[in-house]
């Protein structure tokens, strides 16, 4: 059937009829596409363009977001890295804003001010303008920079970014105590001599340190003007300079005889108690009074101190100078092949004689001891004893021999013993003032030989009381006078009396028995009294071996 067979709308059989168009199929298309369009719904337009303006407006406002937040991403990435090397918000300098400023620009601007400065002053008539220069003090630049842009480093992100967040540097820009007044002086045509802080010296035989005591200074006083100087620095240039009216004054050192004196009693007790230096449990080295000597200072107690120094009172040990004399009088002598030494020392340990100088094999790892000079300022301040290096040691094995005498006055002997064991015993005569029989001193004490050695009285006695020999002649005349409990004098006068080894600082000496010819070991023993006036005498023939082997600093114990 064609198209022109179908019928028209207007035949009411109920069924849709193409208009008769021929055959031609672009005709057929184009109608029946109009055809659909009569027939369809038609479409909103205006709802149409309202779905797709709110489309774009949702489109817009998700770029505004995204530019912003890649807005803030790039601002807040770029003032990290900023105040990274600048100081950060809220950060004011003795009041003054330092926010954003470089630490260079920091460094300059307190340079620059101080450079500046100029305080006026006035002296009988005769005005003057005094700088920094003149006072002899100087300013840390650096240091207070430092401060400056540390500060608020250590809060939490927000804080530290934070300009509502405010964090004053309120350090001090010098110290006026330490102001000169040498140069303010000739400046007035005043002749000034500084004040002289007392010092420490360690004494002759690095025991203890003597304290040379400070001196009063005369002329100009300047201690105002740089008082004024730094409250103008202080105030970047806000505050103007006020006129200071000197006077010619005594000025008092910084540091009081009483300080030095309490510095001394804290050095003593450092030399006392040396710092030990470690490889692991073994010590191989100390910090001795040398070392303390090398770097200690006093400072008053307002003066900064710099790195690595750490004080106790007006006491500053210096690390950097510890580590200095570990680097060229410690650590030089370290050997990383090991030798065992040979010693001889007396009861309490004290080296007598050096047969050999032994050492440990001590090999210092890289950066193992960079420092130690640190640690150890530390730890004398703090009481510690003793400070780690790393590294590896192989420990000597030390040789000693022990020598000690006993002296015996109830059985008239003196007995040579080393390690314990007797090497050799000699008869002797010993005091008048001893009981024969007991050995005891008489009640009067007169020409006794003495049993005690009193710590307390002199320095060549051990803590338990026995003696050290601290003097020794091959050949000495003796003399001298002696007023008895009686009131009776005794006196003597014997030359050459051979191989002396003084154990008592009263005069009691171990020697060749005082006789005019030989008188050997088997004699004193038949002799059966004592003869002396509290020397210890022994025969002839015992004498210069005894003499020999009892070195100096070997114990004495004498017993009734």
């Amino acid at each position: 059937m064609s198209l022109n067979d179908m019928d028209s709308p207007e035949s009411g059989n109920g069924k849709f009829a193409f208009p008769n168009m021929g055959d031609d199929p672009k005709v057929i298309s184009q109608v029946s596409l109009d055809s659909f369009a009569e027939t369809a719904d038609p479409i909103d337009d205006g709802a149409a363009l309202t779905v797709n303006v709110s489309k774009k407006r949702h489109l817009l406002w998700l770029w505004i977001v995204l530019a912003v937040m890649l807005l803030l991403g790039v601002v807040s990435g770029g003032g990290y890295w900023f105040f990274q090397s600048h100081a950060l918000p809220g950060v004011t300098l003795w009041g003054k804003s330092m926010t954003g400023q470089s630490r260079d620009h920091i460094i300059q601007e307190i340079s620059d001010t101080a450079g500046s400065l100029t305080v006026p002053v006035s002296y009988e008539g005769t005005s003057k303008k005094v700088t920094l220069k003149d006072l002899g003090v100087a300013i840390d630049a650096a240091g207070i920079a430092d401060d400056v842009m540390n500060a608020k480093r250590d809060d939490s992100p927000l804080q530290k970014y934070a300009f509502w967040t405010g964090k004053d540097v309120d350090v001090e820009s010098f110290d006026d105590s330490q102001a000169s007044a040498q140069t303010v002086g000739d400046m007035l045509g005043v002749q000034s001599v500084s004040a002289i802080n007392p010092s420490l010296q360690l004494n002759a035989d690095g025991t203890s340190f003597d304290v040379t005591p400070g001196q009063q200074g005369t002329g100009i006083d300047v201690t105002a003007v740089a008082k004024e100087a730094k409250n103008v620095l202080e105030s970047f240039g806000k505050r103007t300079a006020q006129t200071v009216t000197l006077e010619n004054t005594v000025t008092d050192p910084a540091i009081t005889d009483d300080q030095a004196n309490e510095a001394k009693a804290s050095a003593d007790a450092w030399i006392a108690k040396p710092v030990a230096i470690k490889i692991g449990d073994h010590q191989v080295a100390e910090f001795d009074a040398q070392a303390v000597a090398s770097a200690i200072t006093l400072e008053s107690d307002g003066e900064k101190l710099s790195d690595n120094q750490t004080r106790k009172g007006v006491l500053v040990i210096d690390g950097d100078k510890l580590q200095q004399y570990y680097n060229d009088s410690i650590k030089s002598n370290f050997h990383t092949d090991r030798v065992d030494g040979d010693v001889i020392v007396n009861s309490v340990g004290d080296v007598l004689q050096t047969n050999v100088d032994g050492h440990d094999g001590i090999t210092v790892s890289d950066g193992g001891d960079t420092n130690v000079g640190r640690d150890a300022a530390e730890a004398f301040a703090k009481g510690s004893d003793s400070v780690s290096i790393q590294g590896t040691c192989d420990p000597q094995n030390e040789k000693k021999t022990t020598r000690t005498v006993v002296v015996s006055l109830s059985s008239h002997t003196v007995t040579a013993i080393e390690n314990g064991q007797t090497v050799r015993v000699m008869h002797m005569s010993a005091g008048q003032g001893n009981d024969y029989q007991t050995g005891q001193c008489q009640p009067s004490g007169d020409l006794c030989t003495p049993t005690y050695c009193d710590p307390n009285s002199y320095d060549n006695c051990t803590p338990d009381g026995d003696f050290k020999v601290w003097l020794k002649y091959q050949s000495q005349d003796m003399s001298g006078t002696l007023t008895l409990s009686d009131g009776n004098t005794e006196k003597w006068d014997v030359k050459d009396v051979g191989f002396v080894n003084y154990f008592s600082k009263t005069g009691c000496a171990i020697h060749r028995i005082a006789t005019q010819s030989a008188f050997n070991d088997s004699s004193i023993q038949a002799m059966g009294k004592n003869t002396s006036h509290g020397c210890v005498g022994v025969g002839w023939d015992q004498a210069e071996w005894f003499y020999n082997w009892c070195l100096m600093g070997t114990t004495v114990h004498v017993q009734a």
